[in-house]
C-alpha cells in the first residue's frame, strides 16, 4: 500500500491565513446598490476642469450631506480668501439642499449653487452660459473608473483604499 500525501480534512474549514478577513469588511458599510455587500463611497471636490482637489472616503451607506464640511476641510492646498471681486463658487447637487449644508457653504464663504430637490423650474432663471455644472464631478468619477484597482474593492482596510484613491487623484491631476 502506498500512503497518499496531501491535505487532510473535509475541506470545509478555512485553513489559510488570508481567508480570515474578507475584502472591505473593516470600516465599510452595506452598499445599497450592490445587494448589501460591504463597500466604500468616495466624496469628491473638483475644480472647474474636473480635477479632484479633495477626497473623503466613507462607508457606502453614509449620506452625502454630513460629509460636506470634512470634504471642504480636507483640501491639501491653501485656499485664497474670497472677496466680492473674486468670489469662489461651490456647485452642489440636490443631496445638499438642506439647512445644514447651506450653513456650511455660508461659513466657508462660498457662493453656493445648490440644485433644488424637486428639480429646476424649466422657465426659471438660467446662469450665464446655460451649461450644467454637475458633469465635471461625474467626469472625475468616470476617470476613477479608468483605474482597475478602484473599480472592484480589493482592499481590506479603508486606509489602503484611500491611498489608491489619492494616487489616482494625483495621476489625474498630472494628466490634465
Amino acid at each position: 500500500m502506498i500512503a497518499r500525501r496531501g491535505l487532510s480534512g473535509s475541506g470545509s474549514q478555512r485553513t489559510a491565513r488570508w481567508c480570515g478577513l474578507r475584502r472591505g469588511e473593516k470600516g465599510a458599510g452595506p452598499n445599497p446598490t450592490d445587494r448589501g455587500k460591504p463597500g466604500y463611497k468616495e466624496h469628491l471636490l473638483v475644480d472647474g476642469r474636473g480635477v479632484p482637489l479633495s477626497t473623503v472616503l466613507t462607508a457606502a451607506n453614509v449620506n452625502d450631506g454630513p460629509m460636506l464640511s470634512p470634504l471642504l476641510n480636507a483640501l491639501p492646498i491653501v485656499r485664497p480668501v474670497p472677496d466680492p471681486e473674486h468670489p469662489q463658487h461651490l456647485c452642489l447637487d440636490a443631496a445638499f439642499d438642506n439647512a445644514p449644508a447651506r450653513e456650511v457653504v455660508w461659513e466657508e464663504r462660498y457662493t453656493g449653487h445648490i440644485a433644488p430637490k424637486g428639480g429646476r423650474d424649466p422657465e426659471g432663471m438660467v446662469h450665464p452660459g446655460g451649461q450644467a455644472r454637475r458633469w465635471k464631478v461625474e467626469r472625475a468619477h468616470a476617470w476613477h473608473d479608468r483605474f482597475r484597482r478602484l473599480v472592484v474593492n480589493w482592499e481590506r482596510t479603508p486606509a489602503s483604499r484611500y491611498a489608491f484613491v489619492c494616487l489616482a487623484n494625483a495621476l489625474i491631476a498630472y494628466r490634465t
